[in-house]
Parts: structure tokens; sequence; C-alpha cells
């Protein structure tokens, strides 16, 4: 039998734009959080139109970041940078469980709506705030996005090959992994609360998360004094074979960097000379002689395509994977058994033409996550939730014409 989803019940007011705070809240509203996504009354979230694309997607203010990661929640418009914005925020906070922002240090507070200011009115509520740098230091105030906090963490300088210089990710993974970090602070603080009876505020940190996704590489900087090379697509400890290889057609990826994984890939792809030869011997001789290791598994793997040759090492125990387009890899069959992607296909509904969005990547056994309703419109639930808090419908319409909502 279904368990109740984890967070249902609980309200969350996200001041939310872009990428990593949304993405916090869309966690919490896979698993039965009712999520209210406040965005100012005139230009709203960056993320409706980001990308710049012909697409009705884009003319529709539901570009396709902002589809990824909004689903489940309610949007509302409110002017916090005013002051009857500010008092409707403080009368929403009185009875929400979580408030969620993103915005520049130090703007709620000076607001009169940071977490000093509603726990007075609420002492209960759990407060996240995420920023680039945290609350504290001499950076609290400056302004940040994930290509930045790649370059300021490090992230850069151990990405790519001394041909082509510091490259940042092909995705935003900071952005990413800070929104799960957020939602894993304010699970805590609620689980907190259950015992404790008292919410708390939390500081996420955007260039703190990205040290703690290098961990291996931050020990060595640490202890050390060194910055790790940049080895492209080899492995950053020096291991072997881990790297990207050519084949007849396509690319492969092989992680055979554990003997027992190197003995099944040289009978795999019968080189079993390979590890006779005296320069590929050892690891030492291994290391004075990476390229023409390298240059062997090429010749090798030349015979058939990246396809072929994944099924092959794949039944002989090896990790190893065909490079595929991104346009091709959200089909693979593995996704597609698992239902990751949830589909609005209905276009009568949504009066958007069919899109997916990517579910969780965990599968709870009795309380699963789930998706019940599309990414809301720019505004959509205004007046429904203002009557929700309490707002009488004369007081919605003063609101409107006032420009706060």
């Amino acid at each position: 039998m279904d368990m109740k989803q984890a967070f249902a019940g609980i309200k969350v007011l996200a001041v939310a734009r872009v990428v990593a705070a949304p993405f916090a809240a869309y966690q919490l509203a896979l698993h039965g959080a009712d999520v209210i996504h406040i965005e100012h009354p005139v230009d709203g979230d960056s993320a409706r139109t980001s990308g710049n694309l012909p697409t009705p997607f884009h003319e529709a203010k539901m570009a396709y970041n902002f589809l990824a990661y909004n689903a489940n929640k309610r949007s509302m418009t409110l002017a916090i940078n005013t002051p009857a914005g500010q008092e409707v925020f403080r009368r929403m906070a009185a009875s929400a469980d979580v408030v969620l922002e993103n915005l520049k240090g130090g703007t709620m507070a000076r607001y009169g709506i940071g977490y000093e200011d509603l726990k007075k009115i609420n002492p209960r509520i759990v407060f996240c705030s995420v920023t680039g740098y945290g609350q504290t230091g001499p950076k609290k105030g400056d302004p940040a996005i994930d290509g930045v906090i790649q370059a300021v963490s490090g992230m850069m300088s151990i990405t790519g090959t001394s041909e082509t210089g510091p490259l940042k990710s092909g995705s935003t993974i900071v952005d990413y992994t800070t929104g799960y970090v957020a939602a894993l602070a304010i699970a805590t603080a609620l689980f907190q609360r259950a015992s404790s009876g008292e919410g708390q505020a939390i500081d996420v940190s955007m260039l703190e998360t990205a040290m703690t996704m290098m961990g291996g590489e931050v020990l060595r900087a640490i202890t050390a004094n060194e910055t790790p090379p940049r080895v492209g697509n080899a492995s950053g400890k020096a291991a072997y074979v881990s790297n990207t290889y050519p084949c007849k057609e396509g690319h492969l990826s092989i992680a055979a960097s554990t003997a027992i994984r190197r003995a099944r890939l040289w009978k795999a792809i019968d080189a079993s000379d390979i590890p006779l030869d005296p320069r590929f011997a050892t690891p030492a001789a291994v290391a004075m002689n990476m390229k023409a290791l390298d240059e062997e598994i090429v010749r090798r793997l030349s015979t058939q395509t990246a396809g072929e040759w994944e099924a092959i090492l794949n039944a002989a125990g090896v990790p190893a994977m065909e490079v595929i387009p991104l346009a091709r890899a959200v089909h693979h069959p593995q996704l597609t058994y698992r239902e990751f992607f949830h589909r609005f296909a209905d276009t009568a509904a949504t009066g958007l033409p069919p899109f997916a969005v990517p579910t969780s990547p965990y599968r709870l056994a009795a309380s699963p996550a789930r998706i019940h309703s599309m990414p809301p419109r720019y505004g959509q639930h205004t007046d429904e939730v203002l009557a929700e808090f309490g707002f009488s419908s004369e007081e919605i319409v003063r609101l409107r014409a006032e420009g706060t909502v």
C-alpha cells in the first residue's frame, strides 16, 4: 500500500529564479510539497524566456529551462520589492513551512522579510537562502552564476586539455548540484523541526558545493599544493585504461582502470600481447608510455564501430559506452524502460506542443516521486493562492490595481 508522500502538507514559498533554487523546490514538489513559485509582476522568472530560441515554448514564456524543473508548482506574482508586497509576503509566511530564495545576499533582510523577521511571526519557518558565496565573508554580496563559480572554484582549471585551456562543463552542473544540496538541507531542517518544534535558517553556498564535488582533487590541492593537470577525457588520477577512443565509427568511453577489468578488456579486443609488451607491463612503464598505449588500443578498436564494441565489452564485464549525442541519449532504452521522463502529450490541455520533463533519479518503493501538474503559466494561480492565505476578493482586487500582484 502506498504511503502518503513525504512532503504532503508542506507549504513552500519559493522566491526562486533561474536554476539552483527552482531545482531545489522541484525536488520537494515531486514528493508532495505545495510549492508556490513567486515571480515579480513585471518580468517574472527569467528562466521562462532563457535561450532566446524561436520556439512556441519561448513565445509562451515556457522555455525549456523553465519546463525542466517547475512541474507540480503553482505560480503567483508578487512585488516583494514594495512595502505592500512585503506585507503580503509576511502574511503568507505566517502559515508557511519553508521559504526558499536565491536573491542577492541580504536582499530579503533588506526587504524586512529575512529569517530574523519571519521567525518572529512563525518560529517554525525553515528559511533557505541559496547564493553564490554564502551569507558571510568578503564576497557575500557579490553576484554569481554557474560559470563564474566553476571558474573561482578551480573546477575549470582541471577541465579540458593543455591545448584547449580551462573549460566549463556543457551543463550548469554546479547549479543542479546546489539544488540537490538545498533540498537535502531543507529536508534535514524539517526533520529536525519534527522533534524541536522550531525552524531555522539555512545558508547554501554554490562555491562550497563546487568544492564538495571535487573531493579528491581538492584534497590534493590542500595537502600537496598541487593543481591536478587537465587531462581531457582521461583519468585525472593517472588510472589506465580510462579514456575515450575513436573506433571505426564513433567514439567509445572505456573505464578499465583495475587489473581485472584490463584483463577482461585485453581478452575482449584480442590484445593479450599488450600487457606483455615491456612498455606496458607495469603501471610505472605505462606512465612513461601512455600515448603509445592509447595508440595501440585505438588500432585494435578501429576494426568495429563504437556501438559494436559497447556490446562486446559490456558482455565481457568491462564498463564501456558509446559517446552519443544528447538528442539520442534521451531516448535510451534504459531510460524508456524506467519511465524516467514524464510526458505531457495533451496539447489541448497544455496549450503547448508535446514535451517531457525529467522526474527523480531515485525510486522510493512506497512513496515515489509523482508529477500531477504541468509547469505553471506566469502568475496562473495568483488569486487562488491569495484566497487560500485569507485574502478577501476586495483585497485581491486592490492588490492588482496597485500593481502589487
